[in-house]
């Protein structure tokens, strides 16, 4: 049986260069490597089958948010580049997920549904005016998501525990935002440590900076897994 990768390193760089100097350097296969906006929409499958080339499992983050066609269409092109993980955003509607369920098919792809992201809080829901705390937004999103067929879903450490709980379905609960210790001016505001998200029931962590700007990233990859294991 194929052992679960439990930790996500998101390669927030701006360049192939550092990206690809970084990853040359990392020991540990048995993790899985992010890939954003910057670095996909600048160097497109030349960093994607540069990962896969690695031994890494890739995590496209898009975000996929558009009219159902044309998500259908993101996910079929994004089989193309041997992504083992997707996300679409949840708020892109009930029809629009339906479509990125029917593109992926009977492929190894795991479709990640985006609920609220980490760095809004409370303020967030006045802008849109919503009548839902964040949690309650967050567990209605996710429901649909997982009912619908979305193998999981991406939420803040404070909701995954009531999402677990509430939804009987098994899926993939993957949690961003996780820090090792308080960052100053940091743009995530539902934090927690890299502990305190497994033990409320998250599947897979996302770690960036806490990795990547470390003086030793391989140390630090160590160490995190011991932590979460």
């Amino acid at each position: 049986m194929k052992k679960k990768k439990r930790l996500a390193v998101a390669l927030d760089f701006t360049t192939i260069e550092e990206a690809e100097k970084f990853l040359y350097n990392i020991e540990d296969k048995d993790i899985i490597i992010k890939i954003g906006y910057s670095l996909f929409i600048k160097y497109g499958t030349d960093i994607t089958d540069f990962v896969k080339n690695r031994g890494f499992d890739l995590f496209l983050d898009l975000k996929l948010h558009d009219i159902p066609n044309t998500v259908y269409n993101g996910v079929k092109a994004a089989l193309y580049t041997g992504a083992d993980y997707l996300t679409i955003h949840t708020l892109g509607g009930i029809k629009m997920l339906e479509k990125a369920v029917e593109a992926k098919k009977d492929s190894d792809l795991k479709l990640l549904g985006v609920t609220i992201l980490t760095s809004h809080d409370e303020k967030y829901l006045d802008y849109i005016g919503s009548k839902y705390s964040i949690k309650e937004l967050a567990l209605k999103l996710s429901k649909n998501a997982v009912n619908i067929g979305i193998d999981g879903i991406v939420c803040s450490a404070e909701e995954v525990k009531q999402i677990k709980e509430d939804i009987k379905k098994e899926f993939i609960a993957v949690v961003p935002g996780i820090r090792t210790e308080k960052i100053e001016g940091d743009d995530q505001k539902r934090v927690l440590t890299p502990e305190e998200a497994i033990n409320l029931g998250a599947d897979i962590i996302v770690v960036g900076r806490p990795i990547i700007k470390a003086k030793d990233p391989n140390k630090k990859i160590k160490e995190i897994k011991e932590r979460i294991n």
